[in-house]
Order: C-alpha cells, then structure tokens, then sequence
C-alpha cells in the first residue's frame, strides 16, 4: 500500500467519525450553486467539510485545519490531494490568505433508501475528480452513477438468483435457465474509479470481478475505493475494451455504463466519450465484442444513452440493434429516464435529436 493509499484511507476514516454526507449532483447543478456561492462573499468560501470534499470550494490554512487538524492537512498536502487554489481561476480570492482545494471529491456511493423492503448494503465513500471535471482524465460520479448502481440493484438478482425463489425468476427466461447463482467472473468495462465492479462484489462476494478501463488516474483510485468497500475479490486492469480478457472462457457476466455523448476525439472528458453515430459507437461495440466473449448462458447488463430523433419520437435505434444482435436473446430493456443531459443537444451532431433518453438492458448469450 503506497503513503498515498494510507493518506486516503485515513481521510475517509476521518470523514466517517465526522457522519460526513455528500451526494453527488450533475455538473450543471453543481456549476449553478458554485457559482452563485462564489458571486456571494458570505457563501463563497468553506463552511463545513461537505463545502471543501463534495462543492469543491476553496478554504483558507487555518479552516481546513479546524475542520481536519493540521497533521492530516498536512498529509493530503504532501500527497497532492489538497493544493494550493488558483484564486483567478476559482473566483475566491482572500486577501493575502493563502488559499487551499481539494483535487478530489467524497462522495456517498449509494442514494439513501430507508424502510424495511430495503435491504441494508454498505454505503462506503467513493473518490473521484474534483469539481470542475473537464480536464481528459477526470473520473465521473454523478446522478448516472447512482441511477446505474440502482439498475444493477434490480436486475442482477433475477440473472444470478441466489437470494430469490423459484417463482421470483425472470419472466422473460425459461424454467430453470438459470444455473449459477454466481458468476464465476465479471467484468465491469469502462469501470472508472469501479462503481459497478464495487457493487457485484457486494452481491457476489466470491466472483472474481475485473475492473477495465483505458483511464490511468481512474485505474489509480479504483483499488482505494476498493479499500473502502473491503473488497478482496476484485482486480482492475488497462484495457482497451475488453482486450486483457480476450482469452478467457469463465466470464458469466459483464456490466457497463459506458460514456454515450457523441464526440470526437478531443472535444470531451474520456468518462462521457461515447464517439460517432451520436454517442452509440461505443455502446454497440461493447454490445458486439461482449455477447462473443461471454460464457454460454452468461448475461450483459448495459445502462447507457439514447439519441432519440424528434422526427421519430417512437423509433429507438439501440433497442432495433440489440433486436437483431445474433447468439443472444434480450431479456429485458426499460426506459429509466426519457429525458437526460439535454444541454448535449445544441452540438451540431444532436441536430436531428429531441431527446437523449437513458436505458437499461440484460442480454442473455445463448447457451
């Protein structure tokens, strides 16, 4: 464990002491309370632990060390987690004062459920960039990820269905289709920081789960959110796809929440890159390589976006694609949210689009 993993762990264990919350909002909620915060000289700066790890604002020496302790400030320091913030650049200018921010944010992985029909999961702190996330590498937590997490909640138990009865399986499968109550691997492609390979471990403790993405600085934290989940089961990799697994003959499941923005190759952050064909390129290829490399009877669940053009609002073109996807069946596709990240739509390659909707799908290879 290198002095930056113990630093960070140590901060979390802090932040536990302290009942520290911070769910994550979107980008532009989070860009429209900062900015009012810093228009405001009473609100600009830190007010408690949630300002500084979650709203990303600025605080001076001594605050941060009223709300730490200057051993730990000191620490993060050292490892470059707290640094010195560009006043211009931040809006929060103090004097003299020298002024400090986090590079990254704390959030809470899971939303809170409360009542007994809720069974009681971890809900561990998750690192991830700091706001505002715009530089290549930035590492995503957001609403999405919180809305992907809740697809695995509901979905993963029907595929491998070790805590459910008989009469509980899946409608969409036949009678006694269903043979594992584990996968023996998963794969969580385009993992980030490893929201979703986290999450299968919390379900399936003895899977072996494999974390892929192409992001190094998300491959850095994921073994430290690890950490934080006490996960022992899972391993992340450097993969272009799934390149590092091409052998493998074992994998019964893959998940993904893969960027769907239609882009090029400059013009935004790795973690929402979906590519060509208005953000669907990546998606369809992690469709088509996916469904060969399972196992046979091995089951892909992808949360993603669709362009859905305001010509033809009924017309869904990922859900005809998956239709027509041979050697597998579809089992089950939901819209979750009709209508998401619509400030997408004024890039010239959203121009026949009305609405970006966001879907959840389990394919089945055949076995």
């Amino acid at each position: 464990m290198t002095q930056n993993d113990q630093v960070l762990l140590e901060l979390a264990s802090y932040l536990s002491t302290k009942s520290y919350v911070f769910i994550c909002p979107t980008p532009e909620s989070q860009e429209r309370v900062v900015t009012k915060r810093r228009k405001d000289a009473k609100t600009r700066h830190c007010e408690n632990l949630s300002d500084f790890f979650g709203w990303s604002l600025s605080a001076s020496v001594k605050t941060i060390d009223q709300f730490l302790g200057a051993e730990l400030r000191k620490k993060l320091q050292n490892e470059g987690v707290i640094v010195q913030s560009d006043y211009e650049k931040d809006g929060e200018s103090s004097g003299e004062e020298e002024m400090l921010k986090s590079t990254l944010r704390v959030s809470n992985l899971y939303m809170p459920r409360h009542g007994s029909r809720h069974p009681k999961l971890q809900n561990p702190y998750y690192y991830h960039s700091a706001f505002p996330t715009t530089a290549s590498d930035a590492i995503f937590l957001g609403p999405d990820t919180y809305m992907y997490l809740d697809f695995l909640r509901s979905e993963l138990p029907f595929c491998f269905p070790s805590a459910l009865l008989p009469s509980q399986q899946h409608p969409s499968l036949p009678s006694n289709s269903q043979s594992r109550t584990h996968p023996r691997v998963a794969i969580d492609v385009c993992c980030g920081s490893g929201a979703g390979a986290l999450h299968i471990t919390q379900h399936y403790p003895s899977t072996h789960t494999i974390g892929l993405d192409m992001n190094p600085r998300a491959l850095e934290l994921a073994p430290i959110n690890a950490k934080l989940h006490s996960s022992s089961t899972v391993e992340f990799a450097y993969s272009d796809l799934f390149a590092s697994v091409a052998s493998r003959t074992d994998i019964d499941l893959i998940v993904s929440n893969p960027p769907y923005i239609a882009s090029s190759d400059t013009d935004h952050p790795t973690y929402s890159a979906g590519g060509a064909q208005q953000g669907l390129e990546l998606p369809l290829r992690i469709i088509e390589e996916g469904v060969e490399l399972l196992a046979p009877g091995g089951f892909l669940l992808m949360y993603t976006g669709v362009p859905i053009e305001y010509r033809r609002t009924g017309y869904d073109a990922f859900l005809e694609y998956l239709k027509g996807v041979e050697g597998c069946k579809l089992v089950s596709y939901v819209v979750i949210v009709p209508d998401f990240f619509g400030e997408e739509l004024t890039q010239e390659a959203y121009a026949d689009v009305g609405r970006i909707q966001i879907v959840g799908c389990v394919v089945r290879k055949d076995v």
